[in-house]
């Protein structure tokens, strides 16, 4: 068998090489797949406290680093059309708010890494797009049936650090039952918003905003 070894020796050190070559590839890609991940913005919308309207919305970030919110969209689908407005901002804020209690006034501003935001209940969401469209007939006096909401969907545009720009995250809800007082995701997963196109429409509708 020595002999075999000694033989072929120069072929056994190729292959040997190879393998290690192997190794050292399949490392280095674990290694840029994780460096990678830690530079994507990862941010979440999640509902809280059940199925129903009243239901809250969360915003939490999931990055290794801190997002800084720029402005929160929702888009109301209803049979006549599809209508979106800014909810960064909140309708009950008063001026003098915005000098000693800044979050009382906006959504608008930072969260560090593993930090989540209370954006209130799904319903004022609605209400408040609702008040904000003139398209969409509203009155807080009517339920939101009135509205006749078939789905809507939370955008949040945020910038972080490493990635550059901005970049986003986008939830779709379902509104059913008789009353439309109840809720669902239509997918588990929050859809992450960082292809150029997708950040190309999002930095448009910052700059609309202005």
């Amino acid at each position: 068998m020595w002999q075999w070894i000694n033989q072929n020796a120069q072929a056994l050190s190729f292959f040997a090489s190879l393998g290690t070559l192997a190794v050292w590839l399949f490392y280095a890609h674990l290694l840029f797949s994780g460096f990678k991940r830690q530079r994507k913005a990862r941010i979440l919308i999640n509902q809280g406290w059940g199925q129903q309207v009243d239901s809250v919305c969360l915003i939490s970030n999931m990055s290794q680093e801190p997002i800084y919110i720029h402005s929160l969209l929702m888009t109301i689908r209803t049979q006549s059309g599809e209508y979106t407005e800014s909810i960064t901002d909140f309708d009950t804020a008063q001026p003098s708010d915005s000098e000693d209690h800044p979050q009382e006034v906006t959504r608008q501003g930072p969260l560090r890494a593993g930090e989540q935001i209370n954006l209130g209940t799904f319903r004022s969401l609605i209400r408040q797009t609702g008040k904000r469209h003139k398209n969409l007939d509203h009155d807080d006096k009517k339920p939101i049936r009135s509205l006749e909401v078939e789905n809507f969907k939370i955008t949040a545009i945020a910038s972080y650090g490493p990635e550059g720009g901005v970049v986003g995250a986008q939830r779709k809800f379902i509104v059913r039952g008789d009353d439309n007082e109840l809720m669902r995701p239509v997918a588990t997963t929050t859809k992450r918003m960082a292809k150029r196109r997708a950040r190309h429409h999002l930095q448009r509708w910052l700059e609309n905003q202005l």
